[in-house]
């Protein structure tokens, strides 16, 4: 494990599947001492699913390591889109934990076969706009993934369970070549000798170098779309654009993925005369331009609500969630009085009253600088006087300042 990743100041997530990679990981950072929090999805898609996840739980229990289940209704996926589906639940549930404890970074198990498959999966859909494989740290949602057994093989992690006794479960889908990975894992690799897979890796390193230097000239784009989720096109040239794209998709798209052909298309629409465009990216998501302005956006969450809670409740939404913790400033303290409380999307003409006076909602999006296409989503909070009470990390109604918070409303 490569420990020069890590830091023992930090909290972690470990997302855990109850496989031996995971199991491993867990293992392994448990015994060097990692503050960490364990994170497992349990999609009942196989079924002996229950299996994994009362083996985890059973792990983190006997080693008083805290613990979170996620667990999936099977009717929830659709069989073309499986794989990606389930990431996507991953790593909501990720981010919604580490919200609630404040946690910024997860360790997860991938390993040198992993970046092997991926590295293959990549060449056969042309897509080498970005790294080849898998990188030991990356961001996704906000969230900083690490990944120090990129250099450990899968039967090194067999033997350390073995020698350690850990226990793990088999996943059995892991020899149904129907899934893309597990055929290149069982048919593909295999065939490879261990020179071929020596001069992979040398390809991947230089490959990989070049897109360094090309990304360190392209970073101050990229940090300005991480602060604004948006970019300018009178900002980019012409040539820069490809490896623009590519990191703007690689943010909502699971990299391997993304291909050049999909890349290509986008560049001819948003060079196209019209001035709006919208294009459906995989898994419910949006690639649009407004105008001169680029961005991505999740089109399941470009739907209006409007939801009433009678009582104090902690619910979820595709929207938001409302929690027992979180942020100050995405808390309010609601008593009786205030029910039943509507939280809805933003209407044209909401005001909130602050402590520097009544405020319309939609300055408050312009000065916090909120994309369009976020403001249409952002929860708003309503008691049954009519007032709004709480925009979550934007304003809090100045009569709900001095009472310690019993609900969170936390967008996603």
């Amino acid at each position: 494990m490569n420990e020069a990743l890590l830091d023992k100041k930090l909290k972690y997530i470990v997302g855990v599947s109850g496989g031996n990679d995971s199991m491993a990981l867990l293992n392994m950072l448990n015994e060097k001492g990692y503050l960490i929090y364990v994170c497992h999805v349990n999609y009942h898609i196989r079924h002996d699913s229950n299996e994994d996840q009362v083996l985890v739980e059973k792990y983190c229990k006997s080693h008083q390591i805290p613990y979170f289940i996620k667990e999936v209704d099977l009717h929830d996926y659709h069989e073309d889109n499986l794989e990606m589906k389930a990431r996507l639940i991953r790593y909501d549930f990720y981010r919604e934990i580490g919200k609630l404890h404040h946690i910024h970074h997860v360790i997860l198990a991938h390993h040198l076969g992993d970046i092997l498959e991926t590295m293959i999966m990549q060449l056969q859909r042309g897509n080498v706009k970005g790294y080849l494989g898998i990188q030991e740290k990356t961001v996704i949602q906000d969230m900083v993934i690490v990944r120090p057994l990129l250099n450990t093989t899968k039967q090194e992690l067999r033997d350390y369970c073995a020698l350690q006794h850990v226990d793990y479960h088999e996943d059995y889908t892991n020899h149904d070549d129907h899934y893309r990975r597990n055929a290149i894992r069982l048919h593909v690799l295999p065939t490879y000798s261990q020179q071929q897979i020596s001069l992979l890796l040398k390809q991947m390193k230089e490959h990989n170098q070049r897109i360094d230097e090309q990304n360190k000239q392209l970073q101050p784009l990229f940090d300005q779309y991480d602060q604004k989720h948006y970019l300018s096109l009178k900002d980019i040239q012409e040539e820069q654009l490809p490896l623009v794209i590519y990191y703007m998709l690689k943010k909502v798209i699971y990299p391997p993925l993304i291909s050049d052909a999909l890349i290509q298309e986008i560049i001819k629409q948003i060079q196209s005369c019209k001035p709006n465009i919208q294009m459906q990216l995989p898994v419910n998501f949006l690639f649009i331009k407004e105008y001169d302005n680029i961005y991505t956006s999740n089109n399941m969450n470009t739907r209006e609500y409007c939801i009433k809670y009678e009582h104090l409740v902690y619910d979820r939404h595709e929207a938001f969630y409302l929690a027992k913790e979180g942020h100050l400033n995405e808390g309010v303290y609601l008593s009786e009085k205030d029910f039943p409380i509507v939280i809805r999307s933003f209407l044209p003409g909401d005001k909130i009253k602050t402590s520097g006076g009544t405020k319309k909602v939609s300055r408050l999006f312009i000065d916090a600088k909120i994309p369009s296409h976020q403001r249409k989503t952002w929860p708003i909070v309503v008691n049954n006087h009519q007032e709004v009470v709480l925009i979550p990390n934007l304003a809090k109604n100045i009569k709900y300042l001095t009472t310690k918070p019993n609900i969170f409303v936390v967008k996603l």
